[in-house]
């Protein structure tokens, strides 16, 4: 478990007044803990992003939030992190002050590796189920990460909450019996087969191949000649006969 120093300012931005904040390179957060009255800071960006989010322990480090004005650090972790949906640009942060002799709760991420055999031989696919799991500890205890090895997996094998490795002094509460992993089979394309025509009902096909054959025969009949009826070939009209006065 990682502990990070990290400096930070107290603010009287609110607001509107925080995008003010925000490009000046820094974050709006809050401070906040069951004997601590919450807090308005920033924090530099690129630091929290490298030293924090960029860690090993992710959201789980220990900060050791160095205040203007105050002697003593406070001890926090990352409680959550505000993002705009459009940019992914970090909008607004929450610490939550902890105690290192208190048990904590909180989300530990789950990492698969390997590739599972089911996929290697049998094209199946991989599906990743809880991608955290809750657990209980001292801050101190936080795990990193689990990390799953789906290797031995094959089709329909499962790996559950029940199967992920025991780590001394933290105490699992996600439910056993939910999935981390499994190796699905694979996926079949769906043939779809030609419909069948009801008694009395004539295929498509044949309706199309009649149209096209009346279609020629109209092409075919002279002018005057009746729809589909073409004139008799080597037999003109006959010219009109002047009427007698």
């Amino acid at each position: 478990m990682e502990n990070i120093e990290v400096e930070a300012k107290q603010r009287e931005e609110v607001g509107k007044q925080l995008n003010r904040v925000r490009k000046m390179g820094l974050i709006p957060a809050v401070v906040y803990g069951k004997k601590l009255k919450p807090i308005a800071i920033s924090v530099d960006r690129k630091i929290f992003v490298k030293k924090i989010l960029g860690s090993d322990s992710g959201m789980n480090a220990i900060i050791n939030l160095k205040l203007e004005g105050r002697e003593k650090t406070i001890s926090v972790l990352t409680h959550e992190v505000q993002r705009n949906n459009l940019t992914d640009e970090i909008l607004h942060v929450d610490f939550r002050q902890i105690a290192m002799d208190e048990a904590l709760k909180t989300r530990v991420p789950v990492e698969l590796t390997g590739l599972p055999i089911g996929v290697k031989e049998s094209g199946g696919v991989l599906v990743h189920g809880l991608r955290e799991v809750e657990v209980e500890c001292l801050p101190g205890n936080i795990p990193d990460k689990f990390e799953v090895d789906v290797t031995a997996l094959k089709i329909n094998d499962s790996f559950h909450v029940s199967d992920l490795p025991k780590i001394a002094k933290v105490k699992v509460l996600a439910n056993p019996s939910d999935m981390i992993a499994t190796c699905s089979p694979p996926t079949k394309e769906e043939v779809v087969a030609a419909p069948v025509p009801t008694p009395g009902e004539v295929p498509s096909e044949v309706k199309a191949d009649e149209a096209v054959s009346e279609e020629k025969v109209k092409e075919k009949a002279a002018p005057g000649a009746a729809p589909g009826k073409p004139a008799a070939a080597g037999k003109p009209e006959a010219a009109a006969k002047p009427e007698k006065k």
